[in-house]
């Protein structure tokens, strides 16, 4: 008489293995590793540092107001050896204005790194129609605009800025500044 128990184990394992795998597919090996998980980007460390060293440069420059007799206070700057016609469309709303910051209750020392970051995350994400929102003086002790001013003169110290203007009357008028950067970093 024989029972399940007399049958040899071997056996029994392998039937049951077989009988496991009947629906498994065999892969050919053709020496590919399939990766199962995305690899990330990698983290530009270098540059990241080298813009920094370029903000903390920009930020610590010693800008002497009284010094700088041939930057102008006119609402409106081309680069020279651009078209008129740049500035013009910058008046007539011609971009898409891609970002904008406030500098209302700033301090000129606050707004000044508040403008450095601004224009350097625009430039970083390729913007290049902005807007400055700097106020028409209406609340300062001489009721004049004095970020204005200094914001006219920090615009025309850098290499990037194109063009600026005052911007219309539905978008701020004398208490906002348009601005155009340039396309290359």
């Amino acid at each position: 008489m024989s029972t399940d128990n007399d049958q040899n184990p071997e056996e029994r394992f392998e039937d049951l293995l077989e009988e496991t795998l009947k629906d498994v597919t065999v892969l050919k090996k053709d020496g590919k590793v399939f990766r199962t998980k995305e690899q990330p980007a990698p983290i530009p460390v270098q540059s990241m540092k080298d813009e920094a060293e370029v903000l903390e440069e920009l930020l610590h420059q010693d800008i002497d107001d009284d010094g700088l007799e041939f930057l102008s206070e006119e609402p409106a700057y081309l680069r020279s050896g651009l078209q008129h016609q740049i500035l013009r469309r910058l008046r007539r709303n011609y971009w898409v204005v891609q970002d904008e910051l406030d500098l209302h209750g700033s301090t000129s020392d606050g707004a000044r790194i508040l403008v450095a970051n601004f224009l350097s995350h625009a430039k970083k994400n390729r913007f290049r129609c902005l807007r400055i929102i700097h106020g028409k003086g209406h609340r300062s002790s001489n009721k004049e605009p004095v970020l204005k001013k200094k914001l006219f003169r920090w615009l025309q110290l850098r290499s990037d800025i194109l063009a600026y203007c005052e911007a219309g009357p539905g978008d701020g008028g004398s208490g906002a500044t348009m601005l155009l950067l340039s396309a290359k970093s």
